[in-house]
């Protein structure tokens, strides 16, 4: 059956009366099959297995509540049976409810009449459905729009409507977790810590029982959370429901064998503009700050730095930038001239140990800065519209470029809004503001950040600090590296504290 709450037909409903059967004709029970809250359309492994064993001699009779509960595949599933009992002319098929069994005249005929029914009847309960499912999202009225089932996106829970039905509401904690992962993703952070970070701090998948548990107000204690994996985080902060928005599979292509090829996207209007349905979890910068961060690389794209003084290294030769590399006869790797392997270049190349190098600066910068302590700088506009209402007009801008990119488009409802939306944009950004910083401690000096921070965490602290480290070739065997190295350092104006 489909569904467990099908209390008129439930599997324990089913199973005592195919027991009773089997027990008034003498059979032995030797296996149960049981398909719960699978789709009856399509050709189930438990309803093959079964037909295997009685093909195979594993069992003599094959007894199911309703040849529609066994299968609604139509004429192919008739023909699979009927070709089976054909090799085991002693095997017997038994459809309880309609008291149909396969040693009965015209049995075949039968049969098919009946799977074909329930074929065309799941059918039509198909089409019901998605004409349902397309009619709730397409919905613009705020009154109307409701949560059509299932798993609440992450970010959402599922609460009653006033006027009936489910609607998504945003979830705090989950909102919590998902804007300061976004944050992470924003500032640089890569996709792999951001992973860990959600696992770090146990916040539940969307998929677990924890967290189907946290969401109806259940304890949570001994239930699993759910591991996070890196596709899953990336599927996640990509889709449009952070938005508030829904999406919808579509067909936007075929194979070469003639199968859909599908993709999810957004429900839009009537206009092909995106409707918002829920409160956004994520404010639009945010999002759109984070989608070229989390696309699969591509062969163009920057590779993550091997080292933290990547970039800040330089050849004392010919002022080339100076990469880390790793070698087979050089356990610790180090630093090598680029224009070293460049054929045709005059410059020999320097090189130095990577490990000491990167200790010798390390000391040099926690010995400046080590102490003082770590604040994060928050930033507001004072006099002028808040930054995200720029941001939430420019998504608007992006929406309705892509809406008049699509066939069909009406420019005359179109363009109109999105000359409105420009010279909101102009307003906004000719407003008088003024920029107000504040720094918030965060408990940590600076050495503690750095001893916790990655690559691009440490690469943000000594941005601020050098300009470059040239390396001058070695003189001498074993010669100091403070002796090599020039260090150019940072002299930065001076800012008042708000």
């Amino acid at each position: 059956m489909s569904r467990t709450t099908e209390e008129s037909v439930s599997i324990d409903r089913q199973e005592r009366e195919l027991r009773q059967v089997a027990e008034a004709a003498g059979w032995p029970v030797v296996q149960v099959f049981t398909d719960d809250g699978l789709s009856g359309r399509k050709e189930r492994e438990r309803a093959d297995a079964a037909l295997a064993m009685l093909a195979q001699g594993g069992a003599d009779v094959l007894l199911v509540w309703e040849l529609s509960r066994w299968s609604r595949m139509g004429l192919s599933a008739v023909a699979k049976l009927v070709g089976v009992l054909r090799e085991r002319p002693g095997a017997l098929f038994i459809a309880h409810k309609e008291g149909l069994r396969s040693d009965q005249p015209a049995f075949g005929i039968m049969a098919a009449v009946i799977a074909e029914v329930a074929a065309m009847e799941a059918e039509g309960t198909r089409d019901r459905i998605r004409s349902m499912r397309a009619h709730v999202l397409s919905q613009t009225d705020p009154d109307e729009m409701r949560w059509l089932g299932g798993s609440s996106p992450f970010g959402y829970r599922a609460v009653a409507r006033p006027s009936g039905g489910k609607m998504l509401v945003v979830d705090d904690y989950e909102a919590e977790a998902a804007r300061t992962v976004a944050e992470k993703f924003a500032s640089g952070v890569s996709l792999t810590d951001g992973t860990r970070w959600l696992q770090e701090h146990g916040v539940p998948t969307p998929q677990s029982p924890a967290r189907r548990a946290r969401q109806a107000g259940e304890t949570v204690d001994g239930l699993d959370a759910g591991q996070w994996r890196i596709t899953t985080v990336r599927k996640l902060f990509l889709s449009p429901t952070l938005l508030g928005r829904t999406t919808k599979k579509v067909q936007v292509g075929a194979r070469a064998d003639g199968s859909a090829v599908e993709e999810y996207r957004v429900v839009t209007d009537s206009q092909g503009l995106p409707i918002q349905r829920w409160e956004p979890v994520l404010d639009p910068g945010t999002w759109s700050a984070i989608q070229s961060t989390l696309t699969k690389r591509g062969p163009n794209a920057p590779k993550k730095a091997a080292s933290w003084l990547s970039g800040f290294l330089e050849c004392g030769l010919c002022g080339s930038v100076m990469y880390a590399n790793s070698r087979k006869d050089r356990a610790n790797g180090s630093f090598r001239c680029a224009n070293k392997a460049v054929p045709g270049l005059a410059c020999p190349g320097v090189s130095i140990a990577r490990v000491p190098v990167e200790h010798h600066v390390e000391a040099l910068v926690l010995d400046a800065i080590g102490k003082l302590h770590e604040y994060r700088i928050t930033e507001r506009i004072e006099g002028a519209a808040d930054p995200g209402a720029l941001e939430a007009v420019a998504q608007e801008i992006s929406d309705l470029q892509a809406a008049l990119a699509d066939d069909g488009a009406d420019y005359s409802v179109l363009i109109p809004r999105l000359e409105a939306l420009k010279e909101r944009r102009r307003a906004l950004l000719e407003a008088p503001g003024k920029v107000v910083r504040t720094r918030i401690p965060t408990g940590r000096t600076l050495a503690e950040a750095w001893a916790e921070g990655g690559v691009r965490e440490r690469q943000h602290f000594i941005s601020d600090m050098l300009v470059a480290v040239e390396v001058e070739p070695a003189a001498r065997p074993r010669q100091p590296i403070a002796e090599r190295l020039l260090v150019v350092w940072n002299d930065p104006v001076a800012e008042e504290d708000d």
